[in-house]
């Protein structure tokens, strides 16, 4: 499968920025245990910018209850060729990845994944990767 060279996590809350909202933290990638795939896998969901309309449908994109905006704050662009590092890096392969994962509502969404195998130590290193080669685009003020 062929993947665009981006992908968007949206930005939920200030929480999970740094520095006056310049950089992205680790809470942006939680890769919580209890969201744990029976294959495995701990997915954090992504867009897949397979156009420059993908962010301003991310930012449109709603809470569960249809009312409220999901990502209030912006989002983090992360390039593919750092995924791509990830997973080619010694001893991370096998606990990293990604995929296309297209919903009734958004052909556009994917997942990040980790495996529920690796360390927290490897984790944080992973959450801190892509925390770092993410760009912020926070919500214009309009």
């Amino acid at each position: 499968m062929v993947f665009p060279d981006r992908c968007i996590r949206g930005i939920p809350n200030s929480d999970c920025l740094e520095e006056g909202g310049s950089l992205p933290n680790l809470r942006l990638f939680p890769f919580h245990d209890e969201r744990s795939r029976e294959d495995g896998w701990i997915p954090e969901s992504i867009n897949w910018m397979d156009n420059d309309g993908v962010i301003d449908f991310t930012l449109c994109q709603k809470k569960e209850d249809g009312q409220e905006e999901q990502f209030r704050v912006g989002v983090a662009i992360l390039p593919r060729s750092e995924l791509d590092r990830l997973k080619k890096r010694t001893g991370i392969a096998e606990f990293f990845g990604y995929e296309r994962a297209p919903l009734a509502n958004n052909d556009y969404h994917g997942n990040i994944l980790v495996s529920n195998k690796v360390s927290k130590t490897r984790r944080n290193m992973i959450r801190s990767a892509l925390a770092l080669a993410s760009e912020v685009q926070l919500r214009s003020a309009g």
